[in-house]
């Protein structure tokens, strides 16, 4: 069981506010610290409902110590050199009416968001400032038995798809989206 995840972020105020107004979580805890190697780190803790949290890394303190600003990718796909929609953070609402709110306060938000219904689940996505993909999803029907017996099937099976890939739609925002403002350096 996942207690948090931890992301690194390039602008960390963008950040703070997509995951605070847009995606509804709640700041909750904070630990600024010292870096082994040099530096200093924030390390911020947010709730994402039922006890399980994700953090984010502010490392501007240890940027021009321990790695150059424009050298580190904070996108855990681009950053690999993946598709954008490969490594991706799926967090989970409680049924239609939650993701359709969540579908607009995106869209409210200058986000734009593609939806997919699959086997047995419901999903909506958008990028986080980072370019980051983010899903929130529901269960449409539990998993079963049959449903494993095909995942054996799948994994065994080495030879190229023919299916193709999920039809769903993809809504565009034409909301402006948040730019947090420069930060004044600190005296």
């Amino acid at each position: 069981m996942i207690h948090h995840f931890a992301i690194a972020v390039k602008d960390f105020d963008t950040s703070h506010h997509f995951y605070t107004e847009v995606m509804g979580f709640k700041l909750v805890a904070g630990v600024k610290r010292m870096a082994p190697g040099g530096g200093w780190t924030k390390h911020m803790f947010y709730d994402m409902g039922r006890g399980k949290f994700m953090a984010i890394w502010d490392l501007k303190g240890i940027e021009g110590v321990q790695v150059q600003p424009d050298e580190w990718r904070s996108a855990i796909s681009k950053g690999l050199g993946l598709p954008g929609w490969i490594n991706h953070f799926a967090f989970e609402c409680s049924g239609e009416e939650e993701m359709q709110e969540r579908k607009q306060r995106w869209l409210d938000a200058g986000y734009h968001v593609s939806e997919t219904d699959h086997a047995f689940i419901r999903s909506i996505y958008t990028y986080d400032p980072d370019g980051n993909w983010i899903e929130w999803t529901y269960d449409t029907r539990p998993v079963n038995e049959a449903d494993r017996i095909e995942a054996e099937e799948i994994l065994a099976d080495d030879t190229p798809s023919t299916i193709p890939d999920y039809e769903g739609t993809f809504t565009r925002s034409t909301a402006q989206k948040y730019r947090a403002p420069p930060r004044q350096p600190a005296r």
